[in-house]
């Protein structure tokens, strides 16, 4: 990627943390919270699944569809282990039982939501596109499982954008991955808004 592209991808990542800082920290009822985004990188889709841990590894993924000026998927994904801190300290460590039930869920739903949609907000805002998310969904299996889940009937190009980010709330590290699936020259669509076409 050139320089550019680089710098809109930080830019975008720093935007979308900043509004998902605040509005998890109002779920994590006051406990300290800080995001960042190390990497961001535009991989060939046969070489993200390896990338975030192979498509053996168990993960935890939300997924929304894109509708408006923009068509696509995103989908926010981290490792089963990070997704249950996250749950624990959402809904606090004194449950009894599986972490993964309905209110685990729906707590790692909403987390997810919430990461996705500060970035695809913040992706809106700097391109001044309607970008509309559905209703979330979430699954919990290995990885190859959840793309299936994601990509059911999805026509996606070839690259795809990956902005990796890192939690730390309570002094518990916690990595994650916003990915951005763009439909079939869509992300052109961005580029020629922003001036990257020939990026």
């Amino acid at each position: 990627m050139t320089s550019r592209k680089v710098d809109f991808l930080r830019e975008l990542g720093t935007i979308g943390v900043g509004h998902a800082t605040i509005a998890l920290s109002d779920m994590l009822q006051g406990k300290l919270l800080r995001l960042e985004v190390p990497d961001v990188r535009i991989l060939r889709f046969g070489e993200l699944a390896e990338f975030i841990g192979g498509l053996d590894q168990t993960v935890a993924g939300v997924f929304i569809q894109i509708s408006g000026d923009v068509s696509g998927y995103m989908a926010f994904i981290l490792p089963v282990e990070c997704a249950a801190v996250l749950v624990k300290l959402l809904v606090g460590n004194g449950r009894s039982g599986e972490v993964f039930d309905a209110l685990g869920r729906s707590a790692i739903e909403e987390l997810g939501n919430i990461m996705i949609t500060s970035y695809l907000n913040a992706l809106s805002a700097l391109t001044g596109l309607v970008m509309k998310p559905s209703i979330p969904g979430l699954a919990i299996d290995m990885a190859g499982a959840v793309w299936q889940s994601i990509l059911a009937g999805a026509l996606v190009d070839d690259e795809v954008t990956l902005i990796r980010t890192e939690f730390s709330a309570e002094g518990v590290a916690i990595d994650g991955n916003i990915i951005l699936l763009p439909a079939e020259d869509e992300f052109k669509k961005i580029a020629r808004v922003l001036g990257l076409e020939e990026m």
